[in-house]
């Protein structure tokens, strides 16, 4: 069974999921309904030009920057109204990672948990890995959108400098965000049910501890990289909460079972683990919600990227300090 706190906390992030999927969906209208993107030029053009995305896939990824789940709201809804690829979806949703991991890393919690924990030489270079591993990803997905999707495009490069002469800038009023309310309740009809049907449905399976099992995945990828046993409690600490995770693996360090760089495997590990339990319990329910039948292949492809950058991390780690 399921503890008061458990069902607080999944119902909390249910309800704000849904307010923010709303607010984006909705802002995507009134963005239409004012031409207010035509002021967003002077930073959509540039970075247009160097990723090779879509104007209304750039305003996302910029979007993603104040709120992740407002900007994936919004890439979705310019996705169904077919001014954003398919192809374009993983890309943006890659790139729009890095400023919520660079907050998360740098000015929230776990940087300043990993060097107090840790101490300063351990939680900062593992912090450092944590934010190049979001920084490889980057790299990748630009490098797939200059090598396949600007190729692909057919306006040319000089139409992102012309703003449309039709697209005049109105001023938002109460009649504008009518329109884009209206505009916005056939699809938030088809995706706030789905996003809390798949939800519920992730959440009893964790609950169950079904999801639980998971971690014995990862038994065989320490004794293939040399890790003594001991680690695995520490990724079973960091399974439940990254801050339990860093302790086990400093009084690890303290204690000599493990030594510096297979401190580092085992934290990398460790997010691994958690970026998974992420994925499973939030991100596929909504990219799902979000995205359709196309939800389970971004989800796919996203997290397989992740494990990627981090498995290069890894051997980073592994040919310098071993």
């Amino acid at each position: 069974m399921f503890s008061d706190i458990q069902f607080i906390s999944f119902l909390n992030y249910t309800i704000r999921a849904v307010l923010l999927i709303t607010a984006g969906i909705i802002l995507v209208n009134l963005i239409s309904e004012t031409g207010v993107m035509s002021k967003f030029k002077i930073i959509s053009v540039p970075l247009c030009r160097i990723s090779g995305l879509s104007e209304e896939a750039v305003l996302s990824i910029l979007s993603m920057v104040i709120n992740p789940t407002a900007g994936k709201s919004m890439l979705a809804e310019y996705h169904r109204a077919g001014k954003v690829e398919k192809e374009e979806i993983v890309p943006s949703l890659i790139i729009g990672t890095f400023p919520a991991v660079f907050g998360e890393s740098i000015f929230r919690a776990q940087f300043p948990t990993a060097v107090v924990i840790l101490g300063p030489v351990l939680g900062g270079i593992y912090t450092f890995f944590n934010l190049f591993s979001t920084f490889i990803q980057v790299v990748g997905a630009l490098i797939y959108t200059n090598l396949v999707l600007r190729r692909r495009r057919s306006v040319p490069e000089k139409e992102y400098e012309k703003v449309e002469a039709a697209e005049k800038l109105k001023r938002p009023d109460m009649k504008s965000l009518k329109k884009a309310i209206e505009k916005s309740k056939k699809p938030l009809k088809k995706i706030i049910p789905i996003t809390i049907i798949t939800m519920i449905v992730f959440w009893l399976l964790s609950v169950a501890g079904v999801l639980n099992w998971l971690s014995v995945i990862f038994d065989p990828i320490l004794n293939l990289i040399g890790l003594p046993g001991e680690a695995s409690a520490a990724l079973l600490a960091q399974f439940m909460h990254f801050s339990a995770g860093y302790t086990v693996v400093g009084s690890m360090v303290d204690t000599g079972m493990l030594d510096f760089g297979q401190a580092l495997v085992t934290l990398i590990l460790g997010s691994m683990i958690l970026i998974t339990m992420i994925y499973l319990k939030y991100s596929v329910p909504l990219y799902i919600g979000m995205f359709g039948k196309d939800g389970i292949r971004v989800a796919v492809i996203a997290y397989s990227a992740s494990m990627a950058a981090k498995v290069i991390c890894i051997a980073i780690v592994m040919a310098i300090f071993f």
